[in-house]
């Protein structure tokens, strides 16, 4: 991976993660440029990246007799990327979970009872996961997902 990236943001965080994602760039660049679109004040809803990481997740190929094990996501397409605490490890298993509802046509549980507004964070975590996922079990490279995925 490469420590810093010279591409500037776009503006917007779909395209921004899509990018950077598929230069393999460091995801702590990643995330900062994306998060620049989820500042405060800022309008932009983090269902963008749900939907996102729901997109992601239809691209995995994953049903009955194909699954994907649950258990295994974090460890196994993350494992640099670890959340750290009970409270992130939920958020984020949330967000894989909302993808999954998402892309199987089930709105996801309201999340505005959170303490903190940070969907975005661990929804952002979710569409790693299943671009790293989808780049995996369908033996294409992380830039072939993530240009995939920006051209729907």
């Amino acid at each position: 991976m490469i420590a810093s990236s010279s591409e500037p943001s776009t503006g917007d965080p779909v395209r921004d993660l899509l990018d950077g994602l598929g230069r393999d760039d460091d995801l702590e660049v990643v995330y900062r440029i994306v998060g620049n679109s989820f500042g405060f004040g800022s309008t932009t809803s983090p269902r963008l990246l749900l939907d996102l990481a729901a997109s992601a997740f239809r691209a995995c190929g994953a049903s009955s007799a194909n699954p994907l094990v649950f258990d295994e996501l974090e460890s196994r397409y993350v494992p640099e990327w670890p959340a750290r605490g009970n409270s992130a490890h939920q958020k984020r298993r949330y967000a894989i979970q909302a993808a999954v509802l998402i892309a199987s046509g089930v709105e996801p549980e309201d999340t505005s009872w959170w303490r903190s507004d940070d969907l975005w964070v661990h929804a952002f975590d979710a569409v790693i996961v299943f671009v790293r996922a989808a780049s995996d079990r369908r033996r294409l490279t992380v830039r072939e997902i993530c240009d995939a995925l920006g051209s729907t």
